[in-house]
């Protein structure tokens, strides 16, 4: 079996509809996320640490970003404190759009040593792998966010964090190193 799906099969994953099932959204975080780190272990050092996009992001910084919202995905289902992990207080993040908690998260973790990075990196894709794998399943047909409109499910919300984020930021991160 191939570890790393084809640029067609990923861009097929990207455009599925959100899972149904714990077991499809597994499924496929798997097969993302290891395209991703394939994509992030053919770079140097300096590209991980030294390339920068137009708004100033490296790729460290981009593998900082998916860590922090992976991280808040789970302390948001159980209750944590997400907003400390944007550095911020509850009111602030409750009220700040995703544009702006991007950009909190951005200024909070740039310049993060590159070690560092990567560890939280892998570290937060291990936290929530072991806690979606626990989840019960009945939890992803919730709504994410009790007084959203939209009615935005844990399923469609953990998938926007998840594989598909990875997948976005790979592609972000080849169009930097391609330059």
């Amino acid at each position: 079996m191939r570890s790393v799906m084809d640029e067609a099969e990923l861009d097929a994953l990207e455009r599925m509809a959100a899972p149904e099932t714990k077991a499809e959204l597994l499924a496929r975080i798997g097969p993302a996320r290891r395209a991703l780190d394939a994509a992030i272990a053919a770079l140097t050092e300096d590209e991980l640490a030294d390339l920068r996009d137009g708004a100033g992001w490296s790729t460290a910084d981009h593998l900082s970003h998916i860590a922090a919202w992976e991280r808040m995905i789970v302390a948001h289902l159980t209750d944590g404190p997400e907003h400390e992990i944007a550095g911020i207080e509850r009111e602030r993040f409750d009220a700040a759009t995703l544009d702006e908690l991007n950009n909190l998260l951005y200024h909070r973790m740039r310049g993060m040593a590159l070690g560092d990075a990567l560890a939280e990196y892998a570290a937060a894709h291990e936290a929530i792998g072991a806690f979606l794998r626990a989840l019960d399943e009945d939890v992803f047909g919730e709504p994410y966010w009790d007084d959203d409109a939209s009615g935005r499910r844990v399923m469609e919300k953990v998938t926007g964090d998840t594989y598909r984020h990875y997948l976005e930021h790979r592609r972000w991160i080849l169009e930097l190193v391609r330059g």
